[in-house]
Order: structure tokens, then C-alpha cells, then sequence
């Protein structure tokens, strides 16, 4: 008797340890756990005139591979294009002062509540004022709590992704605007690519976005529900399920990816083509 309790009294302690560590998963991906910087980093003193800011600061849920990926790709963007990169995770570069040196800030794979006020503030004025913003994959997710970044720069509201034991490839296709066609320069008009696929509440084309490619639900499944954990994102988009996307935010620009969920997709040429267009579009180059 005294082995079956200890065996008991183990294997709840092996549950409670399991289930603190899945609430703390489940927080961490909705709210985060915040910290926040505000002394800035030093930059460079040759930036030039078509500098881009790469912040990649997760106090959410962290696509540390995919950050990791992605940097030799903005680098390699950057020598072909004539651009200077500064990649960051202070929060504090968040300043009139030193935003007015980037023509693009690219938020990449960022989540969570990663600035203060003030800072906030700062990226309002300066995307408002007319600069330039891409954000990538988990910079659209529900973890930033920041009413004016969901509604007026991702300009739409995520509700989940597919749950999959494994990543599934999709099928995508491009939308050509007849009157920026620099946007979908040297992109192919149907795409295969493997991610995580994110649905959300509205369609930014609805809410004023230029939608450049959407994906097909019949290609994958549209089902975010966990178990007995969640069981109310059994549904997708619809028909129109817009992937990447772009809007003009006052005098600024913003253009949106819902891509980049893991390394292997900045391997992908065409998703290199799509941040490239865009960063080059937000960056009016």
C-alpha cells in the first residue's frame, strides 16, 4: 500500500508539474510576460539614406528559429538592394529621435507587449508621419493587446492558427494590382509553401488592404482546436482568406506576411521575393 501511495502521489505531481507548464505555454502565447528596455542600443554612424530597422523583440510566444533564419536573409537583401540593416531586440530604438534614421522598421516575428507608452507612441507618429513597416508572422498574432496596432497597422484581428503535429504545405495564389505592380514583381502567380497558417476574425481586404496573396483552405486544416483546451476554432476564412497584405496608414505605409513561422520557410525564394517586395514598397525605394 505505502508503494501504490508514493506510486499516486508521483503521478500527481507529475500532472500538476505538466499542467502548471501548459498554462504557463497557453499565458505566455496570449499575454506574455513582459519586460521592456529604455536605454537604446548604440547605432552605427553610417546608417545611409535607405537604412531598415529589423526588430525581432518576443515577450511572447519566441520563433527563435525563424528569427535566426531570417537575419542572413535581410542581410542578403540589403547587399543586393543598396540597404543598410540594423537588427535589434531593445525596444528602446522606439524614439522619434532614432526612428527618423530608418525608412523601414520591420517587426520581425515579434510578440507580445514589447513596448512601453512612449514607445508606442513613437512608432504611431512615425508610421503616421510616413514611414514604413513590415511585419512578419508572429507580429499579427493576438499577443500584442494593443488596439491601435491590430486595428489600424495588421488591420485585422488573429484568431488562430491550424494545429498540426506537423507543418502543412498550402496552395497559394497572387493577386496582381494592375496599379503597383512592383509589389508583385518576379512573385509566381500559384505558390506552394509549408508554415503555420493564421486565420483571423476580419478580412484586412474588407478593412482597406491590398490583398497580394491568399490561401486555400482545401489545402490545409483551418482547425485551431486543442483537445479539451480549446474548442472553438474549428473555422477558417472562407473562400477569401487573405496571407499577405498591404495598406497605406496615413502618410505611411505598411505591408503584412503571415509567413515565417519557422526557418526552413526563409529558404523559400519566393517568400524572400515577398519580403523584399515589401520591404521595398513600405520603404518607397
Amino acid at each position: 500500500m505505502k508503494v501504490l501511495k508514493i506510486i499516486g502521489l508521483s503521478l500527481l505531481g507529475i500532472i500538476l508539474v505538466l499542467a502548471i507548464a501548459i498554462a504557463l505555454f497557453i499565458y505566455k502565447m496570449g499575454s506574455g510576460f513582459d519586460s521592456f528596455e529604455t536605454d537604446p542600443p548604440d547605432l552605427p554612424s553610417d546608417l545611409g539614406s535607405k537604412a531598415i530597422l529589423v526588430f525581432s523583440k518576443t515577450n511572447g510566444f519566441r520563433h527563435g528559429g525563424a528569427i535566426e533564419a531570417s537575419y542572413p536573409v535581410y542581410r542578403q537583401l540589403a547587399r543586393e538592394n543598396d540597404w543598410s540593416i540594423f537588427e535589434t531586440d531593445n525596444g528602446a530604438v522606439f524614439s522619434e529621435e532614432i526612428l527618423k534614421k530608418f525608412k523601414v522598421v520591420v517587426w520581425n516575428n515579434t510578440t507580445g507587449r514589447v513596448l512601453i507608452e512612449e514607445q508606442r507612441q513613437a512608432l504611431r507618429d512615425y508610421l503616421e508621419g510616413g514611414g514604413g513597416f513590415v511585419g512578419v508572422h508572429g507580429a499579427g498574432d493576438h499577443s500584442h493587446h494593443w488596439d491601435w496596432y491590430e486595428d489600424e497597422v495588421i488591420n485585422a484581428r488573429f484568431s488562430h492558427h491550424n494545429i498540426s503535429l506537423e507543418l502543412e504545405t498550402a496552395s497559394l495564389s497572387l493577386e496582381r494590382d494592375t496599379s503597383n505592380l512592383a509589389v508583385s514583381e518576379g512573385l509566381p502567380t500559384a505558390m506552394s509553401h509549408q508554415d503555420e497558417w493564421y486565420v483571423f476574425y476580419d478580412n484586412p481586404r474588407e478593412n482597406g488592404s491590398t490583398v497580394l496573396y491568399t490561401v486555400d483552405e482545401n489545402t490545409f486544416d483551418v482547425s485551431g482546436n486543442l483537445g479539451f483546451l480549446v474548442t472553438d476554432k474549428d473555422f477558417g476564412m472562407g473562400e477569401d482568406h487573405p496571407i499577405v497584405w498591404y495598406h497605406e496608414l496615413k502618410a505611411g505605409r505598411v505591408f503584412y506576411s503571415a509567413l515565417g513561422h519557422h526557418g526552413a520557410a526563409f529558404d523559400n525564394r519566393d517568400h524572400q521575393q515577398i519580403l523584399e517586395n515589401g520591404i521595398t514598397w513600405a520603404g518607397n525605394f
